[in-house]
């Protein structure tokens, strides 16, 4: 994670990157869901991603595996 702080007088101000849990680049902002951030990219891909297209299972896949972080068994 890349931070970089500025002091102008008492206001903090902060940049932060993060990378996308999904493609793994680094991003600004985006989606963060239980911690984990999903890129604007990414985000919008899930948004238009239909169950005939080629790469709807490697999607599925990523989705399942975080959904395996968050959800705990009982």
């Amino acid at each position: 994670m890349n931070r970089e702080y500025y002091y102008p007088g008492e206001v903090l101000m902060m940049e932060e990157k993060t990378t996308c849990s999904l493609c793994g680049q680094l991003t600004m902002d985006g989606l963060k869901i239980h911690g984990e951030m999903i890129c604007p990219s990414c985000e919008g891909r899930i948004t238009e991603l239909r169950s005939e297209d080629e790469d709807y299972h490697d999607w599925l896949a990523h989705l399942r595996s975080l959904w395996s972080r968050w959800v705990r068994p009982s």
